[in-house]
């Protein structure tokens, strides 16, 4: 039988981890779908450039599309790192477990939430290297999704955490890192 608390952390689980995802894979398949309705729109963001007669633009597109892949690669990976794999997968959401802790280094030290940045340039990096208009569709679609469950998760976050959480949320920024500040010693 489960309790209200461990319902209470499955029902969270599934909102900040599981709904983002399918979300994401839904949309995906949204924007293949009209891609196969409408094959005589041209889906691409350079039509008539490939990989083996490229434009100089195509260079840059898939420069751009390497640049962004590369940190979202860097910023999932750190996260999960800095978290550990199990709490990166939100085993202990909802709960309130004498063990559990707020991470504030590694990843977490520079943002508070790194793995959701990788996952907001992961993307767009996609739609550059594969010259795709729906997964850029798809970015702009989702990434304002992804910031709504992160305010849903700062609340969870405070409601677990408390104070320490709160003075970790006025020092670390939200999304975009930023180098740590050095507080002088009085």
């Amino acid at each position: 039988m489960m309790t209200e608390t461990s319902r209470q952390g499955l029902r969270l689980r599934i909102v900040i981890v599981f709904l983002p995802n399918i979300l994401y894979f839904v949309i995906l398949a949204i924007a293949i779908i009209l891609t196969w309705m409408f094959p005589q729109i041209p889906w691409q963001l350079l039509p008539g450039a490939s990989l083996l007669f490229p434009w100089p633009l195509r260079f840059i597109e898939l420069f751009g599309g390497m640049i962004l892949l590369i940190l979202a690669v860097m910023f999932i990976v750190w996260g999960v790192i800095s978290l550990g794999l199990q709490r990166a997968q939100g085993s202990e959401l909802g709960s309130s477990k004498r063990g559990s802790s707020l991470i504030t280094t590694g990843a977490y030290a520079y943002c508070r939430h790194p793995q959701t940045l990788g996952f907001i340039f992961a993307t767009p990096a996609f739609a550059l290297i594969f010259d795709f208009v729906p997964l850029l569709i798809l970015a702009l679609l989702y990434t304002p999704l992804l910031l709504a469950l992160l305010g849903y998760e700062e609340v969870e976050l405070l409601r677990r955490f408390g104070d320490s959480y709160g003075v970790y949320r006025e020092t670390v920024p939200f999304i975009i890192p930023r180098r740590k500040r050095i507080v002088p010693q009085k």
